[in-house]
């Protein structure tokens, strides 16, 4: 069985993964100090979305991209999350 879209959307596996995706691309983007290494799945979506953003609307600025990159990150944490729930669900009729 499918798990539920709301259990999807509030799975700790998506929430975690929103985070790790976001928050240290955030941390570089506010204090250059800050970047880590973690910050590279994040910045490689990022750096896509702004290479196709800019061929798009070549004259925004580079912030505005934060929009279609928070949206990009949370799609794919909520896909993440998805496949989370139904290994779990899958496992849990299996006993």
């Amino acid at each position: 069985m499918a798990p539920s879209l709301r259990r999807v959307l509030t799975a700790p596996a998506t929430i975690a993964t929103y985070l790790l995706l976001v928050v240290p691309l955030a941390l570089g983007w506010l204090r250059t100090s800050l970047l880590s290494p973690l910050a590279l799945p994040g910045y490689l979506i990022y750096t896509i979305g702004s290479a196709i953003g800019n061929l798009i609307a070549p004259r925004l600025d580079l912030w505005v991209y934060w929009i279609p990159f928070l949206a990009g990150c949370y799609g794919i944490a909520v896909t993440t999350g998805y496949v989370y729930e139904s290994v779990i669900d899958r496992l849990e009729e299996s006993r």
